[in-house]
């Protein structure tokens, strides 16, 4: 028998045990196809109808928004609180629930500016039908997650503390089922879950807190890499963390954390948190959903790192002149992917384009110390404003194309009253959705400060005099 406590909203209600709610859900993944479960119209019925027959107060609608879920959860169990049932524990253990989440993913696919072909696509959907199968912790930690990214993806903030409320609630829990005794696997899957969390929660702080934020997590992610033998390639440094490997990974969480980590690295003129061994040993076998979701080439983001490393002297980094000898060498391969539309094609070239340039800017300026008035960093941010406008409008979904590290160095090298104010308004815009790494309007008093002080009237500035602007204005906790 149950405690009836678990029905308390503060009890466990994820609790990764196979309770009575849990276990037909758990056979019933193990058993058949994720085509079986995501398809069968009859059993969405039959499992909704079951589901909330004697809970009138907590109707779910398909059209509900996962927030929305969660808020009717907390409502019911205030009107009911020695109900035997956990109804938001019974919704997450319902069959009903893969296809509510496939329903939201699809919405959130669909917001992609890039839409790569149906097998691509159909990989990254059975990803999630597989992250589902495994706890309730995940199911949660899923639905909380669907309900951020669609409020970044509506434009609306109002949310923030709500979302924190969650992320934070489930981050507590999944700290304590690391202290637990578990197997080894198990204990693979919660520091996996505990990584998933903290990612979240890096997108609802404050920029100034970011870097201090992946600091704190650095240790599980380590843990989680350094357990898999799957991410290490024949010949690798163990010394160093295989970034291709990691961002190819099924456990899309740890691509997020790379490309959080690189991004910070960059924006901050920090360390990274890791030391990352950039060498590609076999192509992957899926595009990285993360190059779709955030319009950013796996193959530039190992770039980006290198040029971090370089700037750093980091003991593992290539000599610049090989880092340039790749960015001016790179060609676009038309074939490389196939997408839904055929100007997505031409959209893709010019997003690898964009970052091409704007990294060569970034070299020159952080690793070669050249000033802003040198020929060739102008001559990259003229065509970085020039390239992106490619990149045409195509109804919502264009707001979702994150150009966030381009128009940041453009603005550091920017000399013109008319560049800057391309940067600005791109940076500052708050009227357009958009699913940014960071928070890109944080980084527009930076470069204020910047452009009025050491880069005035449009004098020449080095790399030195952005990292002080931005130590001024969005000083990191550390």
């Amino acid at each position: 028998m149950q405690n009836t406590e678990r029905a308390s909203f503060h009890g466990p209600f994820i609790s990764t045990e196979t309770g009575e709610e849990g276990a037909t859900f758990d056979t019933v993944l193990v058993n058949n196809s994720t085509s079986t479960l995501v398809r069968s119209q009859t059993r969405r019925v039959e499992d909704y109808l079951y589901l909330f027959a004697t809970q009138p107060a907590f109707k779910v609608k398909a059209t509900d928004s996962p927030m929305s879920i969660l808020h009717k959860s907390i409502n019911q169990q205030a009107q009911s609180p020695g109900s035997f049932l956990d109804p938001l524990k019974t919704f997450l253990n319902s069959h009903w629930f893969i296809d509510y989440i496939l329903e939201q993913s699809d919405k959130i696919t669909e917001s992609w500016y890039f839409k790569p072909i149906n097998s691509q696509k159909s990989h990254f959907l059975e990803s999630i039908v597989h992250r589902l199968r495994t706890s309730t912790l995940k199911r949660c930690i899923t639905l909380v997650a669907m309900g951020v990214i669609q409020s970044f993806l509506a434009g609306d903030m109002t949310q923030c503390l709500q979302h924190r409320y969650w992320v934070e609630h489930i981050e507590s829990f999944a700290k304590r089922e690391l202290t637990r005794d578990l197997a080894p696997r198990e204990m693979q899957d919660r520091r996996g879950d505990w990584l998933h969390i903290a990612i979240m929660k890096t997108l609802l702080v404050q920029t100034s807190n970011v870097h201090q934020t992946l600091r704190t997590i650095t240790p599980i992610f380590l843990q989680v890499v350094y357990s898999d033998p799957r991410l290490w390639p024949n010949g690798c440094n163990p010394a160093y963390i295989p970034l291709s490997s990691v961002l190819a990974s099924e456990l899309h969480v740890l691509a997020f954390f790379a490309f959080m980590d690189c991004t910070c690295a960059m924006a901050f003129g920090l360390p990274h948190q890791v030391e990352y061994d950039t060498t590609v040993y076999s192509p992957p076998a899926h595009s990285p959903s993360h190059q779709w979701a955030h319009s950013t080439p796996a193959h530039f983001l190992l770039l980006l790192a290198d040029i971090n490393a370089c700037r750093d002297k980091s003991p593992n980094a290539r000599e610049w002149r090989e880092i340039e000898s790749c960015l001016q060498t790179w060609c676009f391969r038309s074939g490389e992917h196939t997408f839904t539309e055929s100007w997505m094609t031409i959209a893709w070239y010019a997003v690898q384009e964009s970052w091409r340039l704007a990294l060569l800017a970034y070299l020159y300026m952080a690793v070669c110390e050249t000033r802003s008035d040198d020929p060739r960093v102008q001559s990259c941010i003229k065509q970085v404003l020039q390239v992106v406008t490619i990149v045409k409008d195509r109804g919502l979904s264009s707001a979702h194309v994150s150009f966030f590290v381009q128009y940041l160095i453009v603005g550091i090298c920017a000399r013109t009253e008319a560049h800057r104010k391309v940067v600005r308004d791109k940076l500052s815009t708050h009227n357009v959705t958009r699913f940014w790494i960071m928070r890109a309007p944080d980084f527009v008093p930076v470069l204020d400060h910047l452009w009025h002080g050491a880069a005035a009237g449009g004098r020449p500035i080095k790399w030195s005099d952005y990292m002080r602007s931005r130590e001024v204005v969005l000083p990191v906790i550390t």
